[in-house]
């Protein structure tokens, strides 16, 4: 039996790594493009194996295409990329905004498809339901781009006023032939100075509920109160239904549940990747490299067997054994001594040195969100997502207003076209009946600004290091 030796420190138990923000990333588009192959997998199960039920792939294809082609609407951009902000505002890198704002979303149509599989009566009922639904979401999802576009507006403030501070005071020790400010001068930032401003305790409650990702579930459920697309995947569930075989049997009513999946797959694929896009685009780079989990302190053995370098491992254990000799133990009469050949001295690096080492990186990288928050992409794109979050409420509440004013109506279905009063309600109408295309042209705008900004500055650096060659 071998001798026990006293003040060595016991091995830590072996931690799955954690995944970096890029992992997490990776790790949610790998499993939305799974979810989607699954439910096209079953769908074809399902469907065809007969000759009769394959007219209904064409719907199953019209339903997955609806919930990509939905989640590019405007709302569900400006909410999503609204929320990210400021959700890094609060120290978070969610990567599951748009993952939970979807499944939300999804929650009224899977509901309606249900029922409709249980009995084919409620589809007669959506209009009824629908048309006090599509005011309600009109509304919440108008009040709330206002205000999270309101908040953010509060936090622009503060990034600029920091920033002339920060540029003040530099400019001010500069002077006086001072040291410059410490860099975590530079990158905190004060974190909730203006939960005091009258503003902030009007519109807090509202924008300090979406504090977790989580959070951006019940958001999508108010959205989806507008039954438009609830609608649409019904009447598609409805037609599948209705197709009869040559004997005359229609298909199992339960077999139309994988239409709503497919909706909600498809639209989930593409909020989830909008949400990384803008994510990444608010927070920048902070880990600098594309590794899947993040890196840990590894634990230090003296044992040869134990090393992947034999060699380097025998003479470091002959160093920590010269350096640092272990006391003897006092053996009692029963004790035989022990060959001192088979003990086996290890030495572990302390996980309070370990913790500390984790949570100096976890300190930087939130320095570096920071850091970046409060550069001209980042006040750029903020500047964008205040626009598009103003301006899609005011398309929002106009359509809401044209939809429900029996004079405006009136005016925009004039013979005569109307008037002025006429062509101005037809716009806000258009505007609204279009939202996807504005959509996306907003991910295309911010895809082109981040693109071209980063493009600029790689040809910059490298004209620079060219001209330090010549």
């Amino acid at each position: 039996m071998a001798r026990r030796l006293s003040g060595i420190l016991s091995v830590r138990r072996p931690r799955l790594p954690a995944l970096t923000l890029f992992g997490r990333s990776l790790l949610l588009l790998t499993a939305e493009l799974l979810a989607n192959a699954v439910c096209w997998i079953v769908c074809a199960i399902l469907f065809s194996r007969r000759p009769a039920t394959r007219p209904v792939l064409s719907l199953a294809l019209l339903a997955w295409t609806i919930g990509l082609r939905h989640a590019l609407d405007a709302d569900h951009i400006s909410a999503i990329d609204n929320a990210t902000r400021s959700l890094i505002n609060l120290g978070q890198l969610p990567v599951t905004c748009g993952l939970f704002f979807s499944l939300g979303h999804s929650t009224i149509v899977i509901v309606v498809n249900v029922a409709i599989a249980i009995s084919t009566n409620v589809y007669n009922h959506i209009d009824g339901v629908g048309e006090i639904g599509g005011i309600v979401g009109a509304a919440v999802s108008a009040s709330f781009l206002y205000i999270v576009g309101l908040a953010n507006s509060i936090i622009l403030y503060r990034i600029l006023r920091k920033r002339h501070r920060i540029k003040t005071e530099r400019a001010s020790r500069a002077a006086k032939g001072e040291e410059a400010l410490p860099t975590k001068d530079d990158d905190e930032m004060d974190e909730e100075p203006h939960r005091n401003t009258l503003m902030m305790r009007l519109i807090g409650p509202v924008v300090t509920f979406v504090d977790r990702p989580w959070k951006m579930y019940p958001v999508g459920v108010l959205f989806g109160f507008g039954f438009d697309t609830a609608s649409s995947i019904a009447l598609l569930a409805i037609s599948a239904i209705a197709k009869r075989d040559p004997d005359g049997q229609q298909i199992n009513p339960a077999d139309i549940v994988i239409l709503p999946l497919l909706f909600t797959v498809g639209m989930t694929l593409i909020d989830s990747l909008d949400s990384v896009i803008m994510l990444y685009s608010y927070a920048g780079f902070p880990e600098r490299s594309f590794a899947i989990f993040e890196r840990r302190p590894l634990a230090t053995s003296t044992n040869p067997a134990d090393s992947p370098l034999p060699g380097v491992a025998q003479s470091a254990t002959r160093d920590h054994l010269e350096a640092a000799p272990v006391a003897e133990v006092p053996r009692t009469q029963d004790e035989k001594p022990v060959d001192e050949k088979v003990v086996d001295v290890v030495t572990v690096t302390d996980p309070e040195d370990a913790s500390e080492s984790e949570s100096e990186a976890a300190r930087r990288r939130t320095l570096r969100v920071k850091h970046n928050a409060m550069s001209n992409l980042s006040i750029l794109l903020t500047v964008m997502s205040i626009m598009v979050a103003f301006s899609i409420s005011l398309i929002t509440t106009m359509g809401l207003i044209g939809d429900h004013c029996t004079p405006c109506q009136n005016a925009a279905n004039a013979e005569d076209g109307g008037g002025l009063a006429g062509r101005w309600w037809r716009g806000w109408a258009h505007a609204n009946d279009n939202s996807g295309y504005i959509g996306a042209a907003i991910v295309g705008s911010f895809v082109f600004v981040v693109g071209s900004w980063y493009g600029a500055r790689f040809l910059y650096r490298k004209w620079q290091r060219q001209q330090a060659r010549q």
